[in-house]
């Protein structure tokens, strides 16, 4: 946290908690003489105004002009979830809804446990599996008839992969070498993704060179596996399009494309490998999303047999912080205990 934010003085951090609070409870700015008011004339609204002259300083509200009052950024409501949150305790019913669940094959589970976190938040919630891709070390084709050939991927973890591969017409000697070259230049010690590039980048530069059945053999032999279903899982992203969010839909359509696509697991995994616990990141205050009125709330697990990943709700920034945290938090330490 930026070091002059840390420092701001207790009067302007317990101002802008009152500020913040009445922002996520009713969406509407507050001014000098509403704060005063909610304080029971504690403070007067002049040393009001000269505490959120303080706090505005710092980059943690904006005006709002039709009012004259004042909002949280999305920066300030950054600095509230990591320095003013307060997170509630679990409700004992949420605690034995979760508790009651049964995880019998945790790898398997990844539609029951979204559709809790979905049924308790009411807003869009996902899981991320970090399970790492190995790198292809090898791959070997044998010929098994004049229109059959079977391919070996060999992984750097020691697995592999067998795949027969038939063609509607004989396979000849050319299609094997322009096989063979292919492998020998693009495959050894590279990713499944970078292999994908590779064949596709292969056959539209040489589109003219390549016969039908060479292409099969490419794109089926040496075809990769798509397991985004098994990396992650999202549920409820209708509740995002009818939250009411304030939102131009062109941004929201873009987040869900990112969400649908993976790039999100992707820009998610790799934010949560810098951190522990419970995350939340607000608005256009991350570089996650473009949206500037979505908040997501995450928290890492590692289940006992060393499955990392992430579970986590998507929501308007206005979520309810105090509720949602301490339902995240449990949740990935039910997993974190599973085999």
């Amino acid at each position: 946290m930026n070091k002059k934010i840390s420092e701001i003085s207790q009067r302007a951090k317990f101002i802008f908690k009152v500020l913040v609070e009445n922002y996520l409870t009713t969406g509407q700015p507050m001014g000098s003489k509403s704060i005063s008011s909610k304080l029971n004339y504690e403070l007067s609204p002049a040393t009001i105004r000269n505490v959120l002259n303080e706090i505005n300083l710092h980059g943690l509200i904006q005006r709002d002009h039709i009012s004259a009052g004042s909002l949280p950024s999305d920066f300030g409501l950054q600095f509230y979830t990591q320095a003013l949150l307060e997170p509630g305790q679990i409700n004992k019913n949420e605690k034995q809804l979760i508790d009651s669940t049964n995880f019998s094959d945790f790898s398997e589970e990844y539609e029951k446990i979204t559709s809790i976190l979905n049924g308790l938040s009411k807003q869009a919630s996902l899981i991320i599996n970090n399970e790492k891709v190995p790198k292809i070390s090898k791959i070997s084709f044998h010929t098994i008839d004049k229109k059959k050939v079977i391919f070996i991927v060999e992984n750097e973890d020691g697995t592999t992969t067998n795949r027969l591969v038939e063609t509607p017409e004989n396979i000849e000697l050319r299609d094997l070498n322009i096989i063979s070259e292919f492998l020998n230049k693009f495959t050894n010690n590279q990713s499944p993704i970078q292999i994908e590039k590779n064949i596709k980048i292969y056959i539209r530069e040489a589109q003219n060179e390549i016969n039908k059945t060479t292409k099969i053999l490419l794109e089926q032999g040496i075809k990769i596996n798509n397991n985004k279903s098994e990396k992650f899982f999202v549920r409820g992203l209708p509740n995002l399009v009818n939250s009411k969010i304030d939102t131009d839909l062109d941004t929201l359509n873009e987040l869900l494309s990112e969400i649908e696509t993976g790039k999100m697991a992707n820009k998610m995994i790799k934010a949560l490998k810098k951190s522990k616990g419970v995350q939340i990141f607000i608005g256009s205050n991350t570089n996650l999303f473009k949206n500037a009125n979505l908040s997501m709330i995450f928290s890492n697990y590692q289940t006992k047999n060393g499955l990392t990943g992430a579970i986590g709700v998507i929501g308007p920034k206005r979520i309810d912080y105090q509720r949602i945290v301490p339902i995240v938090n449990y949740m990935s330490e039910i997993i974190s205990n599973k085999k």
